[in-house]
């Protein structure tokens, strides 16, 4: 059925995103449950921006890193949205339903993101609003989550789950995304609702045979698939080659000029940056902490996304400078916790 939502408001969002954004911690044998079977998530951490009217995609080509005039319906795809000097104010997963370009980030940091791309629309026919007190967002995942779903009719109508990475699909419930799959999370999938039917989705997944589960595994899942997130804690620290998003596919270097263009493009072309990211496991690691490498006294990055493991302890996407050989990381201070690495799921570089 057509995408329906209730008439855009531009009243702050209702939600109430957590004061440890970016860090999400649970017990680990719960981590372990949810990603081993169907399971469903709540993500009141995640708003929306609604991008509606005839210029709204060449609006926001000009506003983002990717391409967003070639991003067809029922497809999806990560955005950068940079300050004039290339630092990452937001990373967007960008999906487009019909005529809406909807933005997906965290929500703490979605109603001053709406503002500012409401500065930049001048006399374009473009309307920007923060739609996160609309829409309810939600995280299906773990093994058998796209089966369990196509037999829940209720959610999904005549619809079909979709099977390619970026496809969104409208159903009965919204709008269902299929995102980049993960190590021990092959079903990556967030499904959106009007927020006055959320309870009833939950109870309509939990009688399809998924299991409803807290968001730390969710979240666990995206580091496995190497995926960063900006939220207010590290907003305009980092240029978006610091974070993958070239190897991610979020950065199309071909295309229009964009607010910090031209400091991407010279990041990219210079063949001078030397940070980048990388995942880890220690006993403990929150967002904003330094990283270490033994027998130094300088930190040589900082997380950007933590979550509880599924086999304990926490894992962690983190920036910074490759340690030198066989060196050792430690991880919140010098004699910190050890972090160990761990495998990218992707290689470096441009995506082809």
């Amino acid at each position: 059925m057509p995408m329906q939502p209730e008439p855009a408001s531009d009243a702050p969002s209702t939600q109430t995103p957590s004061d440890n954004a970016g860090t999400w911690l649970a017990d680990a044998t719960q981590v372990a449950k949810a990603l081993a079977g169907p399971s469903v998530a709540p993500l009141d951490e995640l708003g929306v921006i609604q991008v509606e009217g005839e210029d709204a995609a060449a609006f926001l080509h000009g506003q983002l890193t990717n391409d967003v005039r070639s991003l067809a319906g029922g497809k999806a795809q990560l955005d950068g949205y940079c300050t004039p000097k290339g630092r990452l104010l937001a990373i967007f997963l960008h999906l487009r339903i019909g005529a809406s370009h909807l933005l997906v980030a965290p929500a703490g940091i979605v109603p001053a993101l709406a503002r500012r791309l409401s500065v930049y629309v001048l006399r374009s026919k473009v309307r920007v609003v923060d739609a996160s007190a609309k829409w309810a967002l939600f995280g299906a995942f773990g093994r058998g989550a796209a089966q369990a779903l196509a037999s829940c009719a209720d959610l999904l109508g005549s619809a079909e789950v979709p099977m390619q990475e970026w496809s969104v699909t409208e159903c009965t419930a919204g709008w269902l995304a299929r995102l980049r799959s993960a190590p021990g999370a092959v079903d990556r999938l967030l499904l959106a609702c009007p927020r006055s039917t959320a309870a009833s989705l939950l109870e309509r997944a939990a009688a399809c045979g998924m299991n409803v589960v807290e968001p730390a595994a969710w979240w666990s899942a995206q580091i496995a698939a190497g995926e960063p997130a900006v939220f207010a804690a590290t907003q305009e620290r980092y240029v978006p080659q610091m974070l993958n998003l070239d190897a991610l596919g979020a950065v199309n270097f071909k295309k229009g000029c964009y607010p910090g263009q031209e400091v991407v493009a010279r990041t990219q072309y210079l063949g001078k940056l030397r940070r980048h990211l990388s995942i880890g496991h220690a006993e403990a690691a929150r967002i904003g902490d330094d990283v270490f490498e033994d027998g130094k006294a300088e930190p040589i990055g900082s997380v950007v996304l933590a979550a509880t493991s599924p086999v304990g302890g926490v894992d962690a996407l983190f920036e910074g400078t490759d340690p030198a050989e066989g060196a050792r990381l430690r991880v919140g201070a010098a004699n910190g916790p050890v972090l160990s690495l761990r495998e990218l799921p992707y290689g470096r570089g441009v995506a082809a």
